[in-house]
């Protein structure tokens, strides 16, 4: 019995009945006239499946009433736990049941695949796709920042640093077992540690303070960016680990994801980053 909260008008089908071409499609249909622009290539949607435990047989596209796709949906599966991601309907899908559509599939295969929670994030003021999760019974836990900043170097002295040394993957690994906050599905261990070229730097203050921070070096750009405060003052130490990370790669811009507007935001904006799009995280309860 189909636990859908409306009927599915249009035809939903499993994206592994599609090449990875035609999901990349119909993903970029989709962002036609997004919020928040994001084309993707095969080969980075690619990436961005591997990396955050997407299935692309738990994931589906939507056809109109000519057999086009209309719309797609992917499915990240962690224990216990399922994710809505990449959500998007082209203008052939649209007041045509396509995005209800392809909810009440990602709800009901979590429900089949045992997930005792499922999240999403939605790019705030996206109002008739925060409606659509709040009919199929999401609720809001927290507003998420995605941080920008451009390319500078940082005075170490300035914020007393008496030590930065790199960690190797088994020191991070260890790490991540002791973080302090709930991380976003994008930052969580899963996703860090499914990050080949993931490298990281403990840093300690003169004080004794001291923090780690991880992150990816790209072609042009530092991304996947975790801060944690081992001990101090969390603004003060965030700023520090941040500015050890920027004196070793001064030449590239950087982006973090999802982060809380907590202490730790303002000192990642001490360090230069500035606020630019925020995210509703959601989840809906199954059980």
């Amino acid at each position: 019995m189909s636990r859908c909260v409306a009927a599915v008008y249009m035809k939903v089908l499993p994206a592994s009945q599609f090449t990875f071409e035609q999901a990349t499609e119909a993903y970029n249909l989709g962002r036609i006239d997004y919020l928040v622009p994001m084309p993707m290539s095969v080969a980075r949607l690619q990436e961005y499946a591997d990396k955050y435990d997407v299935d692309i047989n738990h994931s589906f596209i939507s056809l109109d009433k000519e057999d086009n796709p209309s719309g797609l949906l992917m499915l990240g599966i962690r224990e216990k736990r399922t994710w809505i991601t990449r959500l998007g309907v082209g203008p052939n899908g649209r007041r045509q049941g396509a995005g209800q559509g392809l909810m009440s599939a990602a709800i009901d295969r979590s429900y089949e695949l045992g997930a005792e929670h499922l999240w999403l994030e939605v790019i705030k003021n996206n109002d008739p796709a925060h409606r659509l999760f709040t009919r199929n019974g999401f609720t809001q836990t927290r507003e998420l920042i995605v941080s920008r900043r451009a390319p500078a170097p940082m005075n170490l002295e300035v914020h007393n640093i008496a030590t930065a040394s790199l960690l190797n993957r088994s020191q991070m690994r260890d790490l991540f077992t002791r973080r302090r906050l709930r991380a976003n599905w994008l930052n969580q261990t899963e996703s860090l540690l499914n990050i080949a070229g993931l490298s990281g730097l403990m840093v300690e203050l003169k004080d004794g303070s001291r923090g780690w921070v991880v992150y990816h070096v790209g072609m042009y750009k530092l991304d996947n960016i975790v801060v944690e405060v081992l001990e101090g003052d969390l603004a003060e130490v965030t700023t520090a680990v941040l500015s050890a990370l920027h004196n070793h790669h001064p030449n590239r811009d950087s982006s973090a994801a999802n982060l809380p507007e907590d202490e730790q935001w303002e000192g990642f904006k001490r360090a230069g980053y500035y606020d630019s799009f925020r995210r509703i995280e959601m989840v809906k309860p199954l059980t």
